[in-house]
């Protein structure tokens, strides 16, 4: 069974295309199971008054919970950019990344986030500067979210600051398998698949990605937990990991492995 909606399109979706890919989006009204106390505030109206400030949806995923009566209420993530957005270290961009739900078990949260050109990785940047920020669903939700946005764009030198750093940090061998088991943890806990170990993990899927950096070696770990796709040799049958299917786990994993990254470069 299908249980996640994710699309990516590098010049911006339309109102049609996000209604689409993830319907949540566009909920009129909350979820039956929530209290009267519950405030909703539609996760489209956030789409629009960032699009006032010059920000367009770029990528946009669902999550299809079992429960298909509570779909159209599910969690969903967007990431945004400025129309004409700056390229910054290493081929890339700065994005606003945003998670709600109209079902109640999320509230808004943002995120700064970074798309890598050369492989298409967007992460979620997380650090002492720039973390997380949670917004309760009350009538002013949307203009803090917009000013949010608009705040961590202006924080743009910062982001620059921590690539160069990461970049400038070379790890070693240890460092390397270390940071590739922190990830396995995060993406399997203590279910990890038989046959996967942390040098698979660590494999480039491109000439662009290989090297000893601590940019590199997050990217490579980043990409390969997330995207799945990783060969394993079991004794009864090949087969790969799986692509990570939830938009939860993907922001929670996404920030937690750039805060174990982020940890490296003060070491």
């Amino acid at each position: 069974m299908k249980r996640y909606t994710q699309s990516f399109n590098n010049n911006g979706f339309s109102m049609d295309q996000l209604r689409e890919i993830a319907p949540s989006i566009f909920a009129e009204a909350p979820a039956n199971k929530v209290s009267d106390r519950y405030g909703f505030v539609p996760t489209v109206d956030v789409v629009e008054e960032l699009s006032t400030r010059g920000l367009r949806p770029v990528f946009a995923g669902q999550t299809l919970s079992r429960d298909v009566d509570n779909r159209p209420f599910a969690k969903h993530l967007i990431r945004f950019r400025p129309q004409y957005a700056q390229t910054i270290a290493d081929q890339s961009l700065p994005e606003v990344v945003l998670m709600n739900s109209h079902d109640g078990s999320s509230g808004f949260k943002l995120w700064m986030g970074i798309f890598r050109m050369v492989c298409c990785n967007g992460m979620i940047m997380s650090d002492s500067v720039m973390g997380q920020v949670s917004v309760p669903h009350r009538s002013n939700a949307v203009e803090v979210i917009g000013d949010k946005s608009v705040e961590f764009f202006g924080r743009v030198d910062h982001i620059e600051d921590r690539i160069q750093r990461f970049m400038d940090r070379i790890l070693t061998p240890l460092e390397q398998g270390q940071l590739a088991e922190t990830a396995a943890q995060l993406r399997w806990g203590n279910n990890r698949p038989a046959g996967l170990d942390n040098g698979l993990l660590l494999q480039a899927r491109r000439f662009e990605d290989a090297g000893d950096s601590l940019w590199l070696t997050l990217n490579r770990i980043q990409e390969n937990i997330v995207q799945g796709g990783i060969s394993l040799s079991r004794p009864s049958r090949r087969s790969s990991t799986r692509t990570l299917r939830s938009v939860a786990d993907n922001a929670r994993i996404n920030a937690r492995l750039w805060e174990a990254a982020d940890s490296l470069v003060a070491a």
